[in-house]
């Protein structure tokens, strides 16, 4: 039997790998009863077969294959289809002479120059300091048959891509080089289920990537990329149905103290809900909400692990995952208290000093009245202000102080659950779905003796008035600094 799995995995997978011939499998094969490792010329051939690089005229390119290993998943079709095409090999790049491409590029509010555009003149592809990389639907999708019997029409998840349906293409600004990878030092194979595990050397806290592989029909198909963690307690179900009071530790909490739950409490809850999980494939695209809960079980005091809590527009069902020491695998967690502490982790609401936003309000209310504008083609359809506070400041001898006020908001949509599939990058949604974060640096209005001097960005305010905490501040100097940040509307 060994010669003929020898013969029959390579011969899967070098299709993959480009060759367009392979010799027919064994007529009727015996089954066999348990799986077998995998020699050291399959190891090559695997190894040949997911190569993240080629070289075609001196020049290096990444290869579409290395896209599955840029992020794990339990499901090919759960792929993280941002990093996918990060470095994924272009159909060409789009240049000035593609004008009329790059206009649909810059018209769309997911455009990601779209500040430098309006405020920079940059009208042309030439003005971005990084290349377009056009990436046709057809490649995306010949590369996810070959290897995973998928198309893009497959995926949960393509948000945060920018797409335009015109070209029927994906557009990305990549100027390094970082092709996913994945060295194979080991595996198995079993003919009797039609699958294949492989492995790579494990990193130095014992975990290790593993690739599972599935015959489809005459080849062999990518179903799975993740981490597996070493087991030093036994099972995961084990762990939390015998958790006691002081195995949960202190756990970084931003929701509201009516959903708190103490870490006691919390144990005895995990351990209830452990004890009869539900069944779940995965809750796939439906991650909005998580919670990282530190864990010191009993007689293990060396250190701590974690076990990641996840939830979705599912209601009450809890997604439960080890790492960092915890035993591996996942569990599934019926429970409404525990469902709502894991929702609401995120509902941290910033203080408003009504006093000063009353006093400010024309001009903070047109800020954020011009953000709605700018996205309520996304589905924003209102705004409310989570936050307006007066965090960093500075006086001159003579009285004349400068204060910047930090101010949020939330967005909603409508309806709320089209939220989810409108953030991108550091936004979040709270339990109500809506969306924070939008303005993905902090916002601030900065006045001067009282007086309003505009709208700045990030941590050129921050950085300008705490270095000159309590010191005598030159107005010329600040607004200079302002005005290096500020964008105009």
């Amino acid at each position: 039997m060994k010669p003929i799995l020898f013969a029959l995995l390579p011969a899967l997978l070098l299709p993959l790998a480009g060759c367009t011939q392979q010799q027919p499998p064994p007529a009727s094969p015996t089954p066999a009863a348990e799986a077998r490792p995998l020699t050291q010329e399959e190891i090559d051939r695997v190894n040949d077969a997911f190569l993240p690089q080629t070289e075609r005229d001196g020049v290096v390119y990444t290869t579409p294959v290395s896209g599955f290993f840029t992020s794990y998943y339990d499901d090919v079709k759960n792929l993280d289809f941002t990093e996918f095409l990060r470095y994924f090999p272009d159909d060409g790049l789009v240049e000035d002479a593609d004008q009329v491409e790059f206009d649909a590029l810059a018209a769309r509010t997911d455009f990601p120059f779209a500040e430098e555009a309006a405020n920079l003149g940059w009208t042309s592809p030439s003005d971005l300091p990084v290349p377009i990389h056009r990436i046709l639907r057809s490649s995306v999708d010949e590369t996810l048959e070959r290897y995973a019997g998928i198309t893009s029409a497959d995926l949960t998840n393509t948000a945060g891509t920018l797409y335009l349906p015109e070209y029927d293409a994906w557009y990305t600004f990549t100027s390094d080089f970082g092709p996913g990878t994945f060295v194979c030092a080991g595996g198995q194979v079993n003919e009797a289920t039609g699958s294949t595990l492989l492995w790579a050397n494990p990193w130095e806290d014992g975990s290790r990537a593993e690739l599972t592989l599935e015959r489809d029909g005459e080849a062999w198909r990518i179903r799975s990329f993740r981490i597996s963690y070493p087991d030093p307690e036994g099972s995961l179900t084990t762990l939390l149905t015998g958790l006691q009071k002081g195995d949960v530790g202190e756990y970084t909490w931003g929701g509201q103290e009516e959903t708190y739950i103490c870490p006691d409490d919390l144990a005895e809850l995990l351990r209830t809900a452990a004890a009869n999980p539900v069944e779940r494939d995965s809750l796939g695209e439906n991650i909005l909400w998580t919670l990282d809960v530190p864990i010191i079980p009993a007689g293990n005091y060396s250190g701590r692990g974690i076990l990641h809590l996840s939830a979705g527009l599912e209601e009450n069902v809890v997604e439960a995952t080890g790492r960092d020491g915890l035993p591996a695998g996942t569990l599934y967690l019926e429970n409404q208290e525990l469902y709502q502490l894991v929702r609401t982790s995120s509902d941290y609401e910033g203080f408003i000093n009504e006093t000063y936003y009353e006093k400010y309000q024309d001009i903070v209310d047109g800020y954020f009245d011009s953000r709605l504008e700018e996205v309520k083609d996304a589905g924003y359809v209102s705004w409310e202000l989570s936050e307006f506070l007066g965090v960093l400041g500075t006086t001159k001898q003579d009285g004349k102080g400068v204060v910047a006020f930090r101010m949020k908001a939330a967005f909603s949509t409508d309806p709320p659950e089209l939220a989810p599939d409108r953030i991108a990058g550091g936004a979040y949604v709270d339990s109500q779905l809506r969306a924070h974060g939008l303005d993905w640096q902090n916002v601030y209005l900065v006045t001067l003796d009282g007086e309003p001097m505009g709208i700045a960005f990030g941590e050129d305010i921050i950085d300008f008035i705490d270095d000159h905490w309590g010191t005598e501040v030159d107005p010329n100097q600040l607004q200079a600094v302002i005005d290096a940040s500020t964008r105009e509307g």
